[in-house]
């Protein structure tokens, strides 16, 4: 454990150092560095911006000030549990917040959605990695003063097979502030360097041991080998000999890519599941 401290330490006065200039959130354009703003121009021409645009939700920029996250509280009161959303490839975290609202009635339940691609292609570098997600995230959490074992951990498609290395790192070297994750249509990826090294220790001995997961998969999925049925099992299988829980699997045979959120039952289960877990 001595070998994880310095990380520790490290975290948590990046993080605290950050509190000051996040306390009052970004509420236009004009407020977010000229990086930030740039992608979040883009972002309003998402799928369902205009959606998450109606939410008013708060807009807070990275430490790096070159993107931004979504927060959005219930009006009128405090969440008690919180969702931290991963959009998938060249997604936007607007999108994810207007996606998520609908099955959030009466729940008591905000969200939290980081924008982690920067708008320029599909290529790696133009996603944040894991550690550089998990800093985003960690930093916004403290500021809102979520408690350990508080949140739900979502990722869909490239969110999704980024959550398992961002999840080790909340349970080996972070807050542990996720009581569940849920991987939605994003099989392991074995060669992927960032499970490599949760297999490797490097984010600390079997980080993923004791973590509760759900996978959810489409049976019209149109990769089903990597995000559908069969991928989902295989992802399955992988976080069991990690010594991960898998406490249930959602196999939609009638949806496709994304089927979590696209079928509001799905969504549901989902949620009734996080809100009866234990911190």
């Amino acid at each position: 454990m001595t070998a994880l401290r310095p990380f520790s330490r490290w975290l948590t006065g990046l993080a605290l150092g950050f509190l000051s200039g996040i306390s009052g959130a970004a509420t236009d354009l004009s407020e977010l560095p000229a990086e930030a703003a740039a992608l979040y121009r883009m972002a309003q021409g998402g799928r369902w911006y205009a959606q998450a645009e109606r939410l008013q939700p708060q807009i807070l920029p990275t430490s790096s000030g070159q993107g931004f996250l979504v927060v959005w509280k219930p009006a009128g009161s405090a969440p008690k549990r919180w969702i931290v959303s991963l959009h998938g490839s060249q997604g936007f975290a607007t999108d994810d917040l207007a996606i998520w609202h609908p099955h959030l009635q009466d729940r008591e339940v905000g969200v939290v959605s980081l924008q982690w691609w920067n708008g320029h292609d599909d290529s790696t570098r133009s996603y944040l990695p894991p550690h550089l997600i998990y800093r985003e995230i960690d930093r916004t959490l403290q500021q809102l003063g979520v408690q350990p074992g508080m949140a739900m951990l979502h990722g869909f498609s490239r969110g999704a097979a980024n959550s398992y290395a961002v999840l080790a790192l909340d349970r080996g070297r972070g807050r542990r502030y996720f009581s569940l994750a849920v991987a939605s249509s994003g099989g392991v990826g074995i060669d992927f360097p960032p499970n490599r090294e949760i297999v490797a220790g490097r984010y600390g001995q079997r980080p993923l041991e004791g973590s509760r997961w759900v996978t959810v998969a489409g049976g019209r999925d149109s990769n089903a080998q990597r995000d559908g049925i069969p991928g989902m099992r295989r992802a399955a299988d992988w976080l069991r000999e990690q010594g991960a829980v898998v406490v249930e699997s959602i196999e939609d045979a009638q949806g496709g890519h994304g089927a979590l959120v696209t079928n509001a039952a799905n969504a549901r289960r989902v949620l009734d599941r996080f809100l009866n877990e234990r911190p």
